[in-house]
């Protein structure tokens, strides 16, 4: 776990999963302290997310996550960034990675139903900023136990990646 002067160079990148539990489970009357942290690291770019997470919560925000895009982009209005050059390029490189036979064809998969899959786009970005004076980390609810899953090919690239509890404690969070 990084030290308190470490933590001032770490950007977030949040999954559809993450952001959902978020909105599902920590109401914001019930947990007032968790929402004051939160929104301060969003609204100071130090948690982000892809355009590609935006159109999948449009998909699955019913409910409790209706209001999350808008809530998170009146807090920091690039959070849901298109994917620069550097990172389409990743992108492109990711799927014709041999050594990522699983996730291409779940990534795949999904292309040929007319959903794109968020997960190369959030890899892609932790990959562009990491290592430029900044420490990247994939925030899912996903296991590591799927070959084609973030943690997976997080790994694979030597990307930290921990779920939401995980940032929680990372940062000191404590309620």
């Amino acid at each position: 776990m990084p030290g308190h002067d470490q933590l001032a160079n770490v950007l977030y990148i949040l999954d559809t999963s993450t952001i959902s539990e978020i909105f599902r489970s920590y109401y914001p009357d019930r947990f007032p302290s968790f929402w004051e942290r939160f929104d301060d690291l969003v609204s100071t770019h130090k948690a982000v997310s892809v355009r590609s997470v935006e159109r999948e919560l449009a998909i699955v925000g019913r409910g409790e996550i209706a209001g999350s895009t808008q809530h998170l982009r009146e807090l920091n209005r690039d959070f849901f960034s298109d994917p620069n050059e550097q990172e389409q390029v990743l992108v492109r490189d990711m799927f014709n990675d041999p050594n990522l036979t699983a996730a291409n064809n779940r990534w795949r998969s999904k292309a040929t139903r007319d959903a794109e899959d968020a997960d190369p786009f959030l890899i892609a970005k932790a990959r562009a900023y990491s290592g430029l004076l900044i420490r990247t980390v994939v925030v899912t609810q996903e296991s590591g136990a799927s070959a084609s899953g973030i943690p997976s090919v997080c790994q694979s690239f030597q990307i930290p990646c921990i779920n939401l509890r995980g940032m929680m404690s990372e940062l000191g969070w404590q309620f």
